[in-house]
Order: structure tokens, then C-alpha cells, then sequence
């Protein structure tokens, strides 16, 4: 049997729908608040009513499969730190990626890897967080 690897999917698993695999794969997968208000975000800035609709579904449908999501408490603030002053040190910079980065430290801060369809959005961080590309 094989080692079952804790895991925080990234905004973008849960946007294409496509997590299925790692819920029924080798995976013990969360996602996080910040997906869900980034989601919720999406659902709100969508252009019409349909396009709100589609978007509010399939959040909802996330959350029944997901459940809660893990917050950004103190121990992914102190994750947080780590993280952005080892992507400052390798050069980047954390603002424009803050929410991917706050994502990481999540993951960080309950020893899970990240998903992610973008693996670019968390580069800088080796050795610190594993990112798993979907």
C-alpha cells in the first residue's frame, strides 16, 4: 500500500473541478479559506447572472466535497514569515503573489504539499514546502 500524502489544493484544482483524482487517489487532500474566499471573490466579480450562478454552484459543490477549509491562523502567520523571507532572499517578490504564498504557508504550517496546475506561482520555495504539479 502506498504512503498517503497530506496535501492542500491550490485555487486553480479547485477552479478546473479536476480534484476528484486526488480525493480518490493517494492523497489526503484540504483546501484552505483563502481558496474559498478567492472562489467567493470569483462568484461576485462574475459579468452576468448566469455566469454567477455556474460559479456559486460549483463553489458550493466544493465545499460539500471538501469541507471547512483550513484557516490562516497564527501558525501559518509564523509560516508566512519563513516562506516570504526565503522568497525574498532568492530575489522575488511576495506581492504579487501573496495569496499564493499565504496558500503555501498553510500547507506549510499542517505539514501538507501543494497542488497546483501553476507550479511557477510557488517557485523559491524548495525545500521549504513541496509543490505537487496536477
Amino acid at each position: 500500500m502506498e504512503q498517503i500524502v497530506r496535501a492542500v489544493l491550490d485555487t486553480n484544482v479547485v477552479i478546473a473541478g479536476d480534484f476528484g483524482d486526488f480525493i480518490d487517489g493517494d492523497f489526503d487532500v484540504a483546501v484552505t479559506s483563502l481558496t474559498y474566499a478567492e472562489l467567493a471573490w470569483g462568484v461576485s466579480a462574475a459579468p452576468e447572472e448566469v455566469a454567477r450562478a455556474v460559479r456559486g454552484a460549483a463553489l458550493q459543490r466544493a465545499q460539500k466535497i471538501l469541507g471547512p477549509g483550513l484557516p490562516f491562523d497564527d501558525d501559518a502567520a509564523a509560516s508566512y514569515g519563513h516562506i516570504t523571507a526565503l522568497i525574498h532572499a532568492r530575489g522575488r517578490d511576495v506581492r504579487p503573489r501573496a495569496i499564493d504564498l499565504m496558500i503555501a504557508a498553510i500547507a506549510h504550517a499542517n505539514d501538507a504539499a501543494v497542488v497546483t496546475h501553476n507550479v511557477r506561482d510557488f517557485a523559491g520555495l524548495e525545500g521549504l514546502v513541496e509543490v505537487i504539479p496536477a
